[in-house]
């Protein structure tokens, strides 16, 4: 495991090559299953393919080429909500 992980970089440019529908679903699984706080996956994942679409999200994006160049994008959205709410429960502070 910490070969993978000293192994770690960030990739900028993207072949234009489609993403088998087997493999995006199984990086998709990865995504759930990763730890989170309380186990509480307070994400969302939201997959972009449409061009449209991507040039649409670039903007929130800090106008990042990558998004418009990848097959598929990924968006993470947090749900700051659904994490105050779990730690109200149990008389924590978010801190958000």
């Amino acid at each position: 495991m910490l070969e993978t992980i000293f192994q770690h970089r960030s990739v900028r440019k993207y072949k234009e090559t489609p993403i088998d529908q087997e493999i995006l679903d199984k990086i998709l699984e990865a995504g759930t299953r990763a730890s989170s706080t309380g186990n509480m996956q307070v994400y969302s994942m939201v997959v972009s393919t449409r061009k449209e679409i991507k040039e649409l999200l670039w903007e929130a994006h800090f106008r990042q080429n990558m998004v418009l160049q990848a097959p598929v994008h990924i968006t993470f959205c947090a749900d700051f909500n659904r994490f105050s709410k779990w730690c109200n429960q149990r008389k924590a502070s978010p801190g958000v």
